[in-house]
């Protein structure tokens, strides 16, 4: 007996977001073409970007890449360099070094490490958001390159947005044997909702698309806790971490004392759970849910800007802030500050910045001339 084939998934000519809701949304997979997705969610230049600093930019477990059956440990210049400067020209070279051999390239958060990545996810999820609200879980970005599928793929605990950049990737999506089949052009968004199993096919030419995952599960009790109460780095510890060496009693101090890198994370978390210093690391996340687009971590801030008397900058980001335990907190594109302003000054800057007035810098006072200079390193404000 043949087997059944595996029927094509949903087309939508038109990405009508309603119809997306009412039809698809937590329900089955649609593929909707690059001919009607409208303003596409990544661009292809900027995804490559994003992964070359990625690749210059040692985080653990964030890149991944396999030849043939093998994680290489330390791939070297198999990954993207600058000089490459585009996928095209990366697969060029990749594919005279590896020969015939499959390969992938995975970048986990790949937002993370491009400002203009992490822009264009966020515009994309903000029409969403609109419909269905922020969840409290940040969406992620996973980028996958290659002829084959990384030996470990990673779990998304969520509903799927898969956008082709490059190739023609074969998705399989269901059981085994049961479900769906997708093969999407360069532009075309496929959707699937969460549960779903998949599976990508080995493809050549090399394939390229990102993976935009939306958390559908509630937030399990105490998430982000930990993150309020993070002692951060350790200037004890030589690598400037918690723990290490350092954390064994010695004999001299007893069974009844801690070793000193316990004692001071011990005295961190009992000052981070005070009242007033809670209220601030509450307000400090609610400020950066707020302006993070649902995409975390988000990218790092550039350098503070520098102004002068006869300059005037302009918001491009709103600025939000408010007042916790008796400090002022401001907050833009995820990242948050404290400042000296009064609430009073305060209010009435960020009211000219978030109306799109120009602000002339001159006529400020040291104080706010700082806050832009920081704002402009969050990459809300820019100089006209």
């Amino acid at each position: 007996m043949s087997p059944v084939p595996i029927p094509p998934v949903d087309v939508m000519d038109r990405f009508d977001q309603d119809l997306f809701l009412a039809r698809y949304w937590d329900r089955r997979p649609v593929l909707i073409p690059g001919s009607g997705l409208g303003p596409a969610p990544f661009d292809a230049h900027e995804v490559f970007e994003g992964a070359v600093i990625a690749a210059q930019r040692p985080a653990a477990d964030r890149v991944g890449f396999t030849l043939g059956p093998r994680l290489l440990r330390d791939p070297g210049d198999l990954l993207p360099q600058p000089e490459d400067g585009s996928f095209a020209r990366y697969d060029r070279r990749l594919l005279r070094q590896v020969e015939r051999e499959p390969f992938a390239l995975l970048v986990r958060g790949l937002h993370t490490c491009h400002h203009p990545v992490w822009l264009r996810a966020r515009a994309f999820l903000a029409q969403l958001w609109d419909r269905v609200g922020q969840p409290l879980l940040g969406a992620t970005t996973t980028l996958f390159h290659g002829t084959t599928s990384p030996g470990r793929l990673p779990y998304i605990r969520g509903a799927t947005f898969l956008y082709t950049l490059l190739g023609h990737p074969r998705i399989r999506l269901g059981p085994d044997g049961q479900g769906w089949s997708a093969r999407p052009e360069p532009g075309d968004l496929l959707y699937w909702p969460a549960g779903l199993p998949y599976a990508a096919e080995p493809c050549s030419p090399p394939a390229a698309a990102v993976h935009l995952g939306v958390g559908r599960t509630a937030p399990r009790p105490g998430e982000g806790l930990r993150q309020m109460l993070a002692p951060g780095s350790n200037p004890a510890s030589p690598q400037g971490r918690w723990g290490g060496d350092d954390i064994h009693v010695r004999e001299e101090d007893g069974l009844h004392g801690l070793p000193p890198v316990l004692a001071e994370a011990l005295a961190h978390h009992r000052e981070a759970a005070r009242p007033a210093a809670l209220e601030r690391s509450l307000a400090r996340q609610a400020l950066r849910h707020a302006t993070d687009g649902g995409l975390r971590p988000v990218p790092p801030p550039a350098r503070p800007g520098y102004f002068t008397d006869d300059d005037a900058v302009r918001a491009v980001e709103r600025v939000l802030w408010t007042e916790a335990a008796g400090r002022r907190l401001v907050a833009a594109c995820g990242h948050t500050l404290e400042t000296d302003l009064t609430a009073p000054e305060l209010s009435a800057l960020l009211g000219l910045l978030n109306s799109g007035a120009e602000v002339a810098v001159g006529e400020l006072t040291p104080p706010a001339r700082s806050l832009l200079s920081r704002l402009a390193g969050f990459r809300a404000v820019v100089r006209l």
